[in-house]
C-alpha cells in the first residue's frame, strides 16, 4: 500500500462490518457429553471447582488470586465472570459452562433457551455460547423466583476462551417473592453432585 493510500485510509477508514457466520440453538454432540462425563468424574474437575470457589471468596474480600474473577453485584442482578488464565485449560471453560448448567437444572430450574452465535469481527472470530435458565413455572402470586433468571455465557475469541459469565437477574415486582441469596446459589454451583 502506498503512502498516499495509507493517508486516505486513515482519513476515510473503510467501515468494517461484523458478519454472522452461525446463529443456532446450542446443542452438544454425544462426544461432548462423554467428554463432560469424563471431566466431571475426574479429580481434575474437583480441583478446578475448588480453585474457582476459593478465588470467588477471595475476590469477595478483595484478595487477589491467580484465577481472575470479576464480581457483578447490583440490586437486580448478581453474578461473576471468570477470565481466561493459565490456571485453567481452554477446554475447562466449556466443561464449567456445562457443569453450572447441570447444577442449576438439578435444583429445579428449567432451560428456557440456548444459543451458539459465531461472528467475524474485524480481525477475529467471536463465538458466544449461551444458556438461559428459569425457575419452575408457577401461576399464583407470590411467584417463587428462587434466585431469579440465570444466564450462562461463554465467550471465545478465535476458539480460545475469553471469559465465562454467570448472571442471576431478579424481579422486584410485588407478584414475586423475595429472591433467595445469591451466596446460596454459589454454594450449589460448586457442589460436585454425582
Amino acid at each position: 500500500m502506498s503512502f498516499f493510500d495509507q493517508i486516505i485510509n486513515k482519513i476515510f477508514p473503510k467501515e468494517k462490518k461484523n458478519v454472522i457466520l452461525t446463529n443456532e440453538v446450542l446443542k452438544r454432540s454425544q462426544q461432548e457429553f462423554d467428554s463432560y462425563d469424563e471431566w466431571h468424574a475426574s479429580d481434575v474437575s474437583k480441583e478446578i471447582l475448588d480453585k474457582i470457589f476459593r478465588a470467588y471468596h477471595l475476590k469477595k474480600t478483595d484478595i487477589k488470586d491467580p484465577i481472575p474473577i470479576a464480581l457483578l453485584e447490583s440490586d437486580k442482578a448478581n453474578g461473576f465472570a471468570i477470565a481466561n488464565c493459565s490456571s485453567l485449560l481452554d477446554s475447562d471453560y466449556k466443561m464449567l459452562l456445562e457443569h453450572f448448567k447441570k447444577q442449576i437444572l438439578s435444583i429445579g430450574y428449567r432451560q428456557s433457551g440456548s444459543n451458539r452465535k459465531v461472528t467475524a469481527e474485524q480481525d477475529r472470530v467471536i463465538t458466544k455460547e449461551f444458556y438461559y435458565l428459569k425457575p419452575p413455572i408457577q401461576m399464583e402470586p407470590p411467584i417463587d423466583q428462587r434466585y431469579g433468571n440465570i444466564s450462562l455465557e461463554l465467550i471465545l475469541y478465535d476458539e480460545k476462551p475469553h471469559y465465562l459469565k454467570l448472571m442471576a437477574s431478579v424481579y422486584s415486582d410485588r407478584l414475586y417473592s423475595e429472591p433467595e441469596s445469591f451466596s446460596d446459589l454459589v454454594e450449589k454451583l460448586f457442589e460436585r453432585g454425582e
